[in-house]
């Protein structure tokens, strides 16, 4: 039996905080020839940057990193339980071959992306639900403190923190020279890189469940307008100048998958009580095309949408390729577990996880199963791809970098 204090001899690695880094095996990792970054979720304003390759068609594990847990006690209905490793909206960034990721366990960590190396820690005041975003030198991320966190990149330093006054699950978004973000109380938010309000505007959706409600979404922006849709099932334009409403949408139920823009249209998809994907107009908010339906289960998944096609995973864990310009079904395939990890295309490939703790590739053309890989526990979060790898993490606690 190998222990893991032995799998640590020889490598310069140690436990940390309760955590331990290892590499595969004792050869060392090939040189990562990183040359493209991920500064969002989904790599771009409009979500449709999906990462770099070349992919291959089988992964292995390069290094991997266990992170530590998140005590959250008994709340109403809901029991005491202890939260681990990433969750569904927390997404990494890669930016000049450093990885940033924040975990439920209460840290954002900074990884070395050739070897795992961990560069430093920075402690929020609970989960760490969000999908930071790179700015200018400064990650950006909320957190369930009710606190949107400014952290300098090179150190982990807290530069500021903006207190919300309810969680803030919404991944944020630089353009045009600022921040966008919206919060569970309903506010949608442009901030200064520096921490400046510099407006906001009330979206409502703020009486849902506890921890499920206001804005979720991680809002697209696109020609001077910012999307973002809410708890009460509202799609919103507004203007990125000021804050003002262009248009509202309806999608009939809570929102928290991210509106995808392509091709002058917004993509995006609502929960149970309303199981669509929804296609509008970008600039008039007039609905083109809605699919779905009880079958589906309703949607977690933010779709990725390239060259014509809409590609998407369900509750009821199938997995559909659409038409962009119609919503009809181009092909479908079915898991065993729902998929609320949003897919990447990359190299013709989408890879995306499932809760049967598998990270599924499959050809983009056909839905053909390239790969799949077993991850030991669920994996709600999106992966990043830069360069052919892949860093991905999952709600048992571990984080890994593939190749």
């Amino acid at each position: 039996m190998i222990r893991r204090r032995d799998l640590l001899k020889g490598t310069g690695l140690g436990i940390i905080g309760g955590a331990f880094l290892s590499r595969v095996s004792a050869a060392t990792p090939p040189k990562w020839q990183h040359s493209t970054d991920i500064t969002m979720f989904r790599g771009n304003p409009t979500k449709t940057f999906y990462g770099t390759g070349p992919l291959r068609e089988r992964l292995r594990v390069v290094w991997k990193y266990e992170m530590g847990g998140y005590f959250s006690p008994a709340h109403g209905n809901k029991p005491a339980k202890t939260w681990r490793g990433t969750g569904w909206t927390g997404t990494a960034v890669v930016v000049n071959g450093n990885v940033y990721v924040g975990s439920l366990d209460s840290h954002v960590y900074a990884f070395d992306g050739n070897d795992g190396r961990l560069l430093w820690r920075y402690k929020g005041g609970a989960m760490f639900k969000s999908s930071a975003c790179y700015y200018d030198g400064k990650l950006y991320i909320g957190n369930v403190d009710n606190h949107l966190h400014c952290i300098d990149a090179a150190t982990g330093r807290r530069l500021w923190r903006y207190n919300s006054h309810h969680d803030l699950d919404s991944s944020p978004v630089p353009a045009e020279g600022r921040i966008f973000v919206g919060g569970e109380a309903g506010w949608m938010h442009a901030f200064s890189p520096w921490g400046q309000v510099i407006w906001r505007t009330f979206l409502g959706g703020d009486k849902g469940e506890p921890g499920s409600c206001g804005v979720e979404t991680s809002p697209s922006v696109w020609k001077g307008r910012v999307y973002a849709a809410t708890y009460e099932g509202k799609l919103y334009c507004l203007s990125t100048a000021d804050g003002s409403v262009n248009w509202v949408a309806d999608t009939g139920d809570d929102t928290d998958v991210s509106p995808v823009i392509w091709n002058g249209r917004v993509y995006i998809a609502a929960e149970e009580k309303s199981p669509y994907v929804f296609c509008f107009d970008a600039l008039t908010g007039q609905q083109i095309w809605k699919f779905g339906g009880w079958r589906t289960g309703g949607f977690w998944s933010t779709p990725a949408v390239s060259d014509g096609r809409v590609y998407i995973g369900a509750n009821s864990g199938r997995f559909y390729c659409l038409d962009a310009l119609t919503g009809k079904v181009v092909w479908e395939i079915r898991l065993p577990r729902p998929v609320w990890s949003s897919p990447v295309l990359v190299d013709g490939k989408l890879l995306f996880g499932s809760y049967d703790a598998h990270l599924y590739m499959v050809d983009a053309a056909t839905g053909r199963l390239i790969f799949k890989k077993f991850m030991g526990a669920r994996v709600l979060s999106s992966p990043a791809v830069v360069d052919g790898r892949v860093f991905v993490g999952t709600a048992g606690g571990m984080f890994y970098c593939l190749e």
